[in-house]
């Protein structure tokens, strides 16, 4: 497992901070013990913060039950919000609760209080006739822990609003494209303008795939390094996010150099390339997509319309970080500018795709929805331009043309036109438009002009309809 996957999954999980919490609350404790019994400090307000040993302990106790108390009430609704998420949403928006680092932080805060006041509860000794830190310190633990859990309680509600939902998963999928996509490979991306050239003559190896599950995460740098100290070039085969099965090819090799004799160690090459039974969004941007294209389809699904309107404006914010990172040529190169790695491309117009086609099928008859698309498709048109623009009026032409549904409302029939009219005057396809706007007014045309076939009746099923009509 890569440094950047193995930061990725701890930052994932549940423990590894309330962990370091539960150590912050253990070294507090010490510190306190030390304090109170090395130094025996006197508080400038008298006896109004000292406590004698059946006070101290007494106050313990009590705080040491309400605080587990708390506790239990914090995972009682973590549970409560993790099953409306998936229930309501999508499963895979369950990592994105539990890596939030204010839920993180807010289970360690109350780790760190309750194990002090356990840990001060064991430390406490008859032979000392007055506290003073640990009385004071046990009442700020409890103080600490009241406010987190009423902070706790905001954060759970705020997170489960759908705009601060959708708003949350578009940030942390932004935030990693940056940190994985742009920063980490910007040393080794190509230039933009020049040519490189492979080699055409030399043999090409293929490497199959040890074990069969989904391509999460490639080490590229320790990649790039390893076929810069063989001469090589290294073709993958796969897209990270891809499955294959056991034999598969993953990537094949060539060499710059026909003549060197050098061994390549193939299987040093199969561990930069971690295959596991599950997508993750460290390197997919399709997965991070998905996400939010779910939760659109769930809302349709349950006709809540603002949802899926929600999350379709966040796929467009998202699509328009993710053009940046598609528009890099698939290549990455070493400190020479040589092509040590080529990637199977993913365009722009594989995530437009991959975002707006699921859910433009699902709202193929709701008039309003299909305008949301088209007005997300009209916001980065007009963001992107250039060749994104038309990849915009590609996808809002075949969206036009699919839609099944009835334009009841004057106003949406005006939204559609508009939404078109605006693509393409930014794509400069207006002779498209045109064109569009025509087959659309023919098959209207059509619609209304056919009238459904009445059934041929016989003899007596026409007496049948005389009777009941007489009734």
């Amino acid at each position: 497992m890569s440094k950047n996957q193995r930061w990725y999954e701890l930052r994932s999980s549940l423990w590894p901070l309330p962990m370091i919490y539960i150590l912050l609350a253990a070294a507090a404790a010490f510190a306190a013990y030390g304090v109170e019994f090395g130094l025996q400090p006197a508080l400038p307000f008298g006896s109004f913060f000292t406590a004698d040993y059946a006070l101290t302990e007494m106050i313990y106790s009590t705080l040491a039950y309400g605080v587990l108390m708390l506790h239990a009430f914090t995972f009682n609704m973590i549970l409560i919000v993790l099953t409306s998420f998936s229930g309501q949403f999508t499963p895979r928006v369950l990592f994105s609760f539990i890596a939030d680092r204010r839920t993180l932080h807010a289970i360690g805060i109350f780790n760190v209080s309750y194990f002090y006041i356990l840990l001060g509860f064991f430390m406490l000794t008859p032979s000392v006739g007055e506290y003073v830190v640990f009385p004071l310190l046990g009442i700020v633990a409890a103080t600490v822990s009241a406010v987190n859990f009423i902070l706790f309680i905001n954060h759970a509600v705020k997170w489960m609003q759908v705009a601060n939902l959708t708003k949350n998963l578009n940030e942390r999928s932004q935030n990693i494209i940056t940190a994985t996509n742009e920063d980490g490979l910007k040393e080794h991306r190509p230039a933009a303008q020049k040519e490189y050239r492979l080699p055409e003559k030399a043999p090409i190896y293929s490497i199959a795939s040890a074990t069969g599950g989904f391509l999460q995460i490639v080490d590229f740098k320790r990649l790039i390094a390893q076929a810069e100290l063989d001469g090589l070039i290294v073709y993958l085969e796969r897209r990270v996010g891809d499955y294959m099965l056991e034999g598969d090819t993953l990537f094949s090799y060539q060499r710059y150099d026909q003549t060197a004799n050098t061994p390549v160690n193939e299987q040093t090459y199969l561990q930069f390339l971690f295959i596991g039974n599950k997508k993750t969004e460290m390197q997919d941007l399709n997965f991070s997509v998905r996400k939010l294209t779910e939760i659109a389809l769930k809302a349709i699904g349950n006709n809540e319309p603002s949802t899926a309107e929600d999350a379709i404006y966040q796929l467009a914010d998202l699509l328009r970080s993710i053009s940046g990172t598609a528009a890099h040529r698939p290549y990455l190169v070493d400190a020479q500018d040589n092509v040590r790695v080529v990637m199977k491309e993913k365009t722009f117009a594989y995530y437009v795709y991959a975002a707006f086609t699921p859910i433009a099928d699902a709202a193929k008859e709701d008039i309003k929805l299909t305008n949301r698309v088209l007005e997300a498709l009209h916001l980065l048109a007009g963001s992107l331009k250039g060749e994104a623009a038309d990849i915009c009026w590609h996808y809002a032409e075949s969206i036009a043309r699919n839609y099944q549904g009835k334009m009841a409302f004057d106003h949406d029939q005006s939204h559609f036109h508009a939404y078109l009219n605006s693509i393409a005057e930014v794509s400069g396809q207006r002779d498209s438009l045109n064109a569009l706007i025509e087959e659309l007014k023919n098959k209207e045309r059509f619609r209304k002009n056919t009238t459904a076939a009445s059934p041929v009746l016989y003899r007596n099923e026409k007496n049948r309809e005389k009777v009941s009509s007489d009734i």
